[in-house]
């Protein structure tokens, strides 16, 4: 899990190649999922008011979508919104400890889109 960093800011990288495009492998810094069960139980850590970035890697052609998942609690007081650069970045809110979202990122490669759901935890 990844811990509070000096910045209040984490990246999470998305990243999956034409011949491999599901599952992604995704990284926050601090932990790698790279396979579907690994992705779903990939949890980041933060608190109050860090900036989450949600960039694409390998061949990924683009972050179509960030949501949280039915029935999980949205814990972006600031809804992940796609920049200029095509990343995604997003504010959390104040929340009790250990509350956890799964959380949804569709992403396209060579035309076609997939989905996976990573984890985040507030602990602040």
């Amino acid at each position: 899990m990844c811990g509070p960093g000096p910045s209040n800011s984490i990246t999470i990288v998305v990243s999956a190649t034409t011949a491999a495009p599901f599952p992604p492998t995704i990284s926050d810094g601090t932990n790698v999922g790279s396979t579907e069960i690994g992705d779903e139980n990939l949890t980041t850590n933060v608190g109050k008011g860090y900036t989450i970035t949600i960039k694409k890697g390998g061949d990924i052609s683009a972050i179509n979508n960030i949501y949280p998942n039915l029935n999980s609690p949205n814990l972006f007081s600031t809804v992940p919104a796609l920049q200029p650069d095509g990343s995604w970045v997003g504010v959390i809110g104040t929340f009790p400890q250990s509350t956890t979202e799964s959380y949804s990122i569709d992403y396209t490669v060579n035309g076609t889109l997939y989905t996976q759901d990573p984890k985040i935890q507030f602990n602040p």
